[in-house]
């Protein structure tokens, strides 16, 4: 599947558009991924193990759960010059990362082959908002709607 296939259905920006946007599908095991500052490896991903059906995070990465416990999972990652509008599907929270080297990827169990990196306009603290929307249809992945901004 290419990752903006998942997302072809539905205007993700219809009132505003992002700085920059990038989009995935990883393969996701043990109902989470993350959100890591740089480009994946050397980030405290044990610390930021999400709990339940909420984020978590410490500051290095964003540990976000997921519906299934293994599957393909598709994401639109964006980053905006002020406050994200509200996007879509279920909010599962907000939290906060520190992106040093202005960059933004995303990470699963296995830390994972080079995927797409969100380059930021700025570096440093950044709030991050993440909505989620079931599968649908069968074969269908679970989409998840993840904004940052300053």
């Amino acid at each position: 599947m290419h990752p903006e296939t998942a997302f072809a259905d539905e205007d993700l920006f219809p009132h505003s558009k992002p700085w920059d946007v990038v989009y995935d599908v990883l393969w996701v095991t043990h109902s989470e991924f993350w959100l890591v500052a740089g480009d994946g490896p050397g980030a405290d991903l044990v610390g930021a193990i999400p709990e339940g059906d909420s984020l978590k995070g410490n500051a290095e990465a964003i540990g976000i759960p997921t519906l299934a416990s293994a599957g393909h999972v598709a994401v639109a990652l964006s980053v905006w010059e002020e406050p994200a509008p509200d996007g879509h599907g279920e909010l599962l929270g907000t939290s906060r990362i520190v992106a040093p080297g202005r960059e933004l990827a995303l990470v699963n169990v296995e830390g994972r082959e080079p995927g797409p990196v969100l380059v930021l306009p700025d570096e440093g603290e950044h709030q991050v908002r993440v909505w989620r929307r079931s599968a649908t249809g069968a074969g269908g992945s679970e989409c998840y709607d993840i904004r940052v901004w300053p």
